[in-house]
């Protein structure tokens, strides 16, 4: 299929902003009563360093700092899933990957490219799964065009084990599903079309390419491992193993918009967590939940659940950074950055709409990039 001129519309989306103040009109803090505990990477000096919050039922507090993850660049490619995280960075010309596991605590770290100069290497993608690690990049080769390569390297080794998938046109995306990986890619030589190429990872071999038409910007999967292709305007979800495709088209101005999100969280019920771009809000990265069963978002407006002194003073908020939510108390949990300063923040937790109401707030000698609820 070259575009999307001819579409199935599931549904028209819809969205809504949670707009009603919280009950107590001084928007007085609540407190929780059941204890849960928060692993928050988060940007301090150029640096991610990661702590575990804990919530006492009376308070929320710092209880310690990961000592395992350290030395990880704060402008490192990320890639997470519900129980993990992974960056890939080069230092010096060299390039590692870190990967830390929040259900077990553990981190492990591994050497890349130890074969290549990694200076000369343009990285572009990453993700991961249980086993590997996959890097997609691009290379100039010598009187030759740009050479387009997936690296597999397993996690269990630190030895340079690899295979490598070429491709015929530039990786934009990645992100794996079950024994599939799924690389997002663009012929930006002839017809500017985007492609997904599915690699079989038992054998490393492209078995399928899927022509996704124009603006195909970005992969995500949903809880049950299908494969969502989102656009400005839609979305297709593809089942990773048939490679059926659903088609879902948003209503005119009503685009949920995480097509742009630099954090997320998918819950179990299968709704999404994402920071989306208000441009005529009071501060316009805001926090925002897509369903997509319903084809609904919920936009959070800071002006609507804080009063102006809230806002500019006791918190002073510049713009969320971090999402997640406590399935256990039922609250939202959104990351943020402080004005005036490139290196404070905090998190705020909120009951999500109708009944949305502040609990309360941590500040935190960071800004918060990505958080994990046990």
């Amino acid at each position: 299929m070259k575009t999307y001129n001819i579409v199935a519309c599931l549904m028209l989306a819809f969205s809504f902003v949670a707009c009603e103040k919280s009950t107590d009109t001084s928007t007085e803090e609540i407190k929780t009563s059941v204890v849960s505990d928060y692993t928050v990477f988060m940007q301090n000096n150029n640096q991610l360093n990661a702590v575990v919050v804990n919530s006492t039922g009376e308070e929320i507090i710092v209880e310690n700092t990961l000592a395992s993850f350290n030395d990880v660049p704060s402008n490192s490619l990320k890639y997470r899933t519900t129980l993990d995280i992974s960056y890939f960075y080069t230092s010096n010309c060299q390039s590692n990957f870190q990967w830390y596991d929040a259900s077990s605590e553990t981190t492990k770290s591994i050497p890349l490219f130890e074969d290549l100069d990694s200076c000369e290497l343009n990285v572009i993608a990453t993700a991961h799964s249980s086993e590997s690690a996959f890097i997609a990049y691009e290379r100039e080769l010598l009187g030759k065009d740009k050479q387009f390569v997936v690296r597999v390297n397993p996690l269990d080794q630190t030895t340079a084990s690899y295979s490598e998938i070429t491709l015929d046109k530039k990786p934009i995306d990645i992100i794996a599903s079950g024994d599939r990986l799924f690389v997002l890619t663009l012929d930006e030589y002839v017809t500017d079309n985007y492609y997904l190429s599915v690699i079989d990872l038992d054998t490393d071999i492209i078995i399928m390419e899927l022509d996704l038409g124009v603006d195909a910007l970005r992969l995500f999967t949903n809880n049950s491992g299908k494969v969502i292709v989102s656009y400005p305007k839609l979305h297709t979800t593809i089942d990773p193993l048939t490679l059926d495709k659903e088609y879902t088209t948003y209503g005119e101005n009503t685009e949920p918009g995480f097509i742009t999100t630099n954090d997320y969280y998918m819950d179990a019920a299968g709704k999404l967590y994402f920071h989306k771009n208000m441009p005529s809000a009071a501060v316009t990265e805001v926090p925002a939940i897509y369903d997509f069963e319903k084809n609904s978002t919920v936009v959070y407006l800071f002006e609507n659940f804080l009063t102006e002194t809230e806002l500019d003073i006791k918190y002073n908020i510049a713009e969320t950074t971090a999402i997640a939510y406590d399935n256990k108390n039922n609250y939202v949990l959104i990351g943020y950055k402080k004005n005036g300063s490139a290196d404070e923040g905090g998190i705020l937790r909120i009951t999500p709409s109708p009944d949305f109401k502040l609990i309360d707030n941590l500040d935190l000698e960071g800004v918060p990039h990505t958080i994990f609820v046990k």
